[in-house]
């Protein structure tokens, strides 16, 4: 008899229950989650549930999201569980406890229901998680008397790297393994997992706000050139809100849109002295980095630097000429 499976898409779903409809199948996986933030209209994930000899193993994909298992979720959990998994595709931040990896395609990492758990997909993620009851776990190994530690395991090479490659093809023959053998397979998965988890790497500690921050940052500056850079887009398209987004520079000395001001106007400063640039007009440059208003530019960059562009650029040109006279 070919193994049960549930299967769901966030196609089938209206675009304005999306977030409760996700957070309802990432809680029926994985135990209870929640998802602080609203969706985005464009939203996609598909996932597939199979079941396996008492536990299961979940196929993921799903664009950038953000999901949280809080302390009080932890608690009122009755049951704790082991999750092992692969991701095959994109890249994912996992904090657990105060402590945090990020993963991407080839990485095996290790989780368990009774911590604080944030996840962060950054960009379309494919993965297989295999949720394993530790009561389960521990039958099957007597020899480990506690739940592992979250983090990430070897899965380049040894016994790491068959794991990896076992979970890749019980995720792609789940469907088709007759019920009859999926006692034998299990134990075999766990015994193969108990072996790999001795090769366990420690989860470093990081600051989640810190590399939310680093993120946001590197989309403004791929993005600088653009008129409609404002607080509102930057937030949507990196799945987080206007808010978050507003106390995330509050670790600096700039707001969001000083930020991206003071960015604007050092981008316009390198163009003004570079030789390369020196055909283009003042005027040519101001809307290349996402001005859209000449006398606004030249007031702001003389606050900034002390002199207008056309100073800056004949002083720039000044000093080239000298350096080449000597």
């Amino acid at each position: 008899m070919p193994n049960a499976s549930n299967e769901w898409s966030s196609e089938l779903v209206p675009v304005n229950d999306r977030t409760d409809a996700w957070e309802d199948v990432l809680s029926q996986s994985y135990r209870d989650w929640q998802v602080p933030q609203r969706l985005p209209a464009t939203f996609y994930a598909h996932v597939k549930h199979h079941h396996f000899a008492g536990a299961g193993i979940v196929e993921t994909i799903c664009d950038p999201c953000v999901g949280e298992r809080t302390r009080g979720q932890v608690r009122r959990d009755d049951e704790l569980y082991v999750g092992v998994q692969l991701t095959t595709g994109g890249r994912e931040r996992f904090r657990i406890g105060d402590s945090g990896v990020e993963v991407a395609s080839g990485d095996l990492v290790v989780w368990t229901t009774n911590q604080v758990v944030k996840f962060e997909v950054l960009e379309r993620l494919h993965k297989v998680t295999l949720m394993i009851p530790w009561s389960l776990m521990r039958e099957r190994l007597p020899e480990r008397k506690t739940p592992p530690s979250g983090g990430k395991i070897e899965s380049r090479t040894g016994v790491g790297s068959l794991l990896a490659v076992h979970l890749l093809a019980l995720s792609n023959q789940i469907g088709s393994l007759d019920e009859t053998v999926q006692g034998s397979v299990s134990r075999s998965t766990l015994e193969l997992l108990g072996i790999a988890l001795s090769g366990q790497q420690p989860a470093a500690t990081f600051d989640a706000s810190a590399a939310t921050l680093r993120r946001v940052q590197d989309f403004i500056l791929r993005h600088l050139h653009e008129e409609d850079l404002n607080p509102a887009r930057i937030a949507e398209a990196n799945n987080i809100s206007l808010r978050y987004l507003h106390m995330l520079f509050q670790r600096s000395d700039l707001t969001v849109s000083g930020y991206v001001l003071n960015s604007r106007l050092h981008m316009c400063k390198q163009a003004l002295t570079d030789p390369a640039f020196h055909r283009l007009q003042v005027s040519e440059i101001a809307f290349r980095w996402g001005f859209n208003s000449v006398s606004h530019f030249c007031r702001t960059f003389k606050e900034r630097y002390g002199l207008s562009p056309g100073d800056m650029r004949r002083s720039a040109l000044r000093t080239s000429l000298n350096g080449v006279s000597e």
